[in-house]
């Protein structure tokens, strides 16, 4: 399936491990631009809702499949729908985080979803994160940030976050997690986590978030001069 641009689409693909805030940056990035966010990684919870609330058990690929063609997802504003219902925050529980991470993998799965996420973004302004973005969702997008941070840095934020929360955060447990992610993401079959080659690298471990966002703000407006220059030269 081909999917042409139009001349005022503009896309920002943002890649990266487990815990290295992608949602975060995008989200806010997003916001300061005016620009649409598409959260891919909402897209994946409401399958797994889904197939939870089915009695589906998520290691089943061929059972998970077999619901797809009942599932319709749509991002609408801040709202994650899952066949016309909210469930932005059913979506948001460990028991769906970790169906997620069962399903994800999923070539049916992925192929569905590549699929919506393709036609958000051929129009207008959107910003995009997830773990294949760059490289296969949005290939033909602008601008390709992969966010990175070591492993130690992104199980102390996690940690930080759950405690902020009032919940039990040992991190131990939690850096062992977020490397046993990482290896699995990296290594799946399907939409593995990779660099995109015309990607930019932006290393978090050191930075706020405010320093993340106006990175990759400023690429922004760098690659949009540029798009405006061509465009100009055209005409």
């Amino acid at each position: 399936m081909i999917l042409l641009t139009t001349p005022t689409s503009f896309a920002v693909a943002i890649d990266g491990p487990a815990g290295v805030g992608k949602s975060t940056t995008a989200r806010r990035v997003a916001e300061t631009l005016g620009m649409t966010y598409i959260d891919t990684g909402a897209m994946y919870r409401a399958i797994a809702l889904y197939n939870v609330r089915k009695g589906v058990n998520p290691k089943d690929e061929n059972a998970v499949n077999a619901t797809l063609p009942d599932i319709d997802v749509k991002l609408s504003q801040k709202q994650v729908l899952l066949n016309g219902e909210d469930v932005s925050t059913a979506i948001r529980t460990q028991a769906i985080s970790d169906a997620t991470s069962q399903i994800a993998p999923y070539a049916a799965v992925r192929r569905k979803l590549d699929i919506i996420q393709k036609q958000q973004a051929s129009t207008g302004q959107v910003i995009m994160d997830g773990r294949d973005i760059g490289s296969n969702v949005l290939p033909w997008a602008q601008v390709k940030i992969y966010l990175d941070a070591d492993v130690d840095t992104r199980a102390a934020r996690r940690a930080a976050e759950l405690a902020a929360k009032g919940q039990p955060a040992n991190i131990g447990q939690i850096r062992e997690e977020v490397a046993t992610r990482d290896q699995r993401d990296k290594n799946r079959e399907h939409g593995p986590l990779i660099v995109a080659h015309d990607a930019t690298v932006i290393d978090t471990s050191t930075m706020t978030k405010d320093e993340v966002a106006n990175s990759i703000i400023a690429h922004i407006n760098t690659a949009r001069r540029k798009q405006c220059s061509i465009g100009s030269q055209e005409g």
